[in-house]
């Protein structure tokens, strides 16, 4: 603040306080009179060319008042943008941006937002301003991945505010006044602009770590290295520093993989990189604090010797609490490419089914069993099987060649149960079971209690949609292992349906509609054992493909009443899912010994 004492602008301000000034800059300018939005923007862009000049000089200078406290100047680069939009950015014209020094006017080299707006914003924003607004902020958390906040200046009539949107909500702060309505202006109007430009060279000098970022992307950086105390009780929790240059303990963030981003809720990043000399995928990932870290499902899914789930190399926590989420890092192996896209680009033509009937027999066998150790004994239930995260690789080399590793990916949405009919009645499985879990939720900092409860208000909404179990769609509000098996019954049918170029007859079982309506059609599509492969794009198939799914769907939807699909419509709690003998054939000796245990 003391920089500003001999801005230009205030060294006419030689008058007493109650004393209107009649002359000086500000007359000159006409600065204090303007009443429509381009002279506002105007105005603003000369404030911040005379407060860039006044640090500059200032910084010269060197501490302020025998302080030994230096002048900060900022790095970040505004530039108008009111006729030329950013590339990559919203479909709305930003008015001003500040950029990272020395990179490109796109939208990943965005730092803050400055909107523009003519008349004054008294305590609520217009719905059409704020929907701009939000449109910026959605796509800078779109192209920037390291990413805490995203900050965006209000420039409304003679205020200057300050929102930021978090992964929860905005925060909205007024940072002061920058002019005053025409007619005379007092010394300590000058003052208060002062003040408020004081308070904006503060924001604009912060570095990016300590101003919307976890980690200094100002200077470009794309490489990332994690660092946490494995030692201490805090083993989670962990820092990211950025560097130009990789090492062996470095991530990339150049090689970004898709994915859907919402403006506010649950956000996950995913790159794929090297790490300690292996191909892996880095996973960034935004989670409401009561609900379950994806690190802890991985750690207790290795504490119980669940297969075919994906090796963690790292994971921590980068924020433990920050404005009710947790940002939590992955860095897991490298495992191939998502079951539909590896059996459509094996098997384009459907040629050789010998070759399909084994890999698609492999895989349902992998998932299974991954599937049913992970619910009996974890007690955890996937609540996510999609196409996307069932992964398959061959492999080309060793004894193992030419045969499938498959893996169950992407454990964020899964749930942990407080259940001991899988104990077997062992007081001491029971107690071991519960020590774990307080151990897990202790270093991941989350309320175990509270954890579950909100998981399981979640069991009706979580998933994706296209393969969601009947009873899910229909509003269930308990899951259990047979949906998660049932989901595993439409990725294999999804799949096998992709393998040509196009899908056989009419897929009725996966087309779109409100989940109530898909849940009863997808019943209508299973009642006839002979036709419902058609119902859901399989024209033709092999015969074991066939007599697989022909089980899959007995053991789901065949109880010793009949069938069950509609049933279950109406009441989740129609027992299916425990004649073992329609599985016998797709499942390994252990496998069958832990379905024994019924849920």
């Amino acid at each position: 603040a003391p920089a500003f004492d001999e801005v230009q602008m205030t060294k006419a301000c030689e008058v007493g306080e109650d004393e209107p000034l009649s002359s000086g800059p500000f007359e000159k300018a006409n600065f204090f009179k303007a009443t429509n939005e381009g002279a506002l923007t105007a105005y603003f862009n000369k404030l911040i060319e005379l407060m860039v000049t006044e640090a500059k000089r200032a910084a010269k200078a060197g501490p302020v008042g025998g302080s030994g406290v230096p002048v900060s100047e900022s790095v970040y680069k505004l530039r108008d943008h009111q006729v030329k939009q950013i590339s990559g950015g919203s479909r709305h014209k930003m008015d001003f941006a500040f950029f990272y020094p020395g990179k490109g006017e796109s939208i990943d080299n965005v730092h803050i937002v400055v909107e523009a707006k003519a008349q004054t914003f008294a305590s609520r924003i217009n719905e059409l301003t704020f929907s701009q607004i939000a449109d910026y902020q959605n796509s800078i958390w779109k192209a920037q991945r390291t990413r805490t906040f995203v900050p965006v200046l209000l420039l409304h009539g003679t205020q200057l505010d300050l929102i930021v949107f978090t992964r929860d909500q905005s925060y909205w702060v007024n940072v002061g006044p920058i002019c005053h309505s025409p007619g005379a202006v007092y010394k300590h109007d000058i003052n208060s602009v002062r003040l408020t430009m004081a308070r904006l060279h503060y924001l604009i000098t912060l570095p990016s770590e300590s101003f919307g970022h976890f980690c200094d992307v100002a200077d470009g950086s794309q490489y990332l290295r994690f660092t946490r105390d494995l030692d201490g009780n805090d083993a989670v929790l962990a820092t990211a520093e950025a560097f130009e240059d990789p090492d062996d303990n470095t991530v990339s963030l150049t090689e970004y993989k898709p994915r859907k981003v919402h403006p506010r809720g649950r956000l996950a990043h995913v790159f794929k990189t090297t790490y300690q000399s292996k191909g892996v995928f880095l996973k960034l990932s935004w989670t409401p604090v009561d609900r379950m870290p994806e690190g802890a499902v991985y750690e207790l899914l290795r504490e119980t010797r669940v297969s075919n789930v994906p090796k963690v190399l790292d994971s921590g926590l980068l924020k433990e609490d920050f404005f009710g989420y947790r940002l939590e890092y992955l860095i897991l192996e490298d495992c191939g490419m998502s079951v539909d896209d590896y059996l459509a680009k094996k098997y384009w033509d459907r040629s050789n089914s010998d070759s399909l009937d084994q890999d698609v027999m492999t895989i349902v066998r992998a998932t299974l069993r991954c599937l049913v150790e992970a619910r009996v004994r974890g007690n955890v239930l996937h609540r996510d099987i999609s196409v996307g995260n069932i992964m398959v690789a061959s492999n080309n080399a060793g004894e193992r060649k030419g045969s499938l590793t498959v893996k169950v990916i992407d454990w964020g949405y899964a749930k942990v149960l407080d259940d001991v009919s899988m104990d077997n009645g062992d007081v001491a499985i029971t107690t071991a079971r519960k020590e774990r879990l307080a151990g897990i939720a202790s270093r991941w900092r989350y309320d175990s209690n509270v954890v579950i409860q909100n998981e399981t208000a979640h069991d009706p909404l979580t998933g994706t949609p296209l393969y969601m179990s009947i009873p899910v769609l229909a509003g269930a509000k308990v899951r259990g292992l047979a949906d998660d098996i049932e989901s595993l019954f439409y990725v294999v049918m999804d799949s096998l349906a992709r393998c040509g170029s196009k899908k056989d007859g009419d897929a009725y079982g996966f087309e779109g509609r409100d989940s109530r309506s898909q849940a009863m059609v997808r019943a209508g599509c299973l009642s006839s054992a002979d036709l419902f492969l058609r119902f859901f794009g399989i024209d033709k198939c092999s015969t074991v493909l066939e007599k697989l799914l022909c089980s899959m769907r007995e053991f789901l939807f065949v109880n010793s009443h009949g069938y069950i699909a509609s049933n279950l419509i109406v009441d989740s709690c129609t027992e299916r899912g425990t004649d073992l003998s329609r599985l016998q054939d797709y499942v390994d000796g252990e496998t069958k010994e832990l379905l024994g245990y019924r849920e």
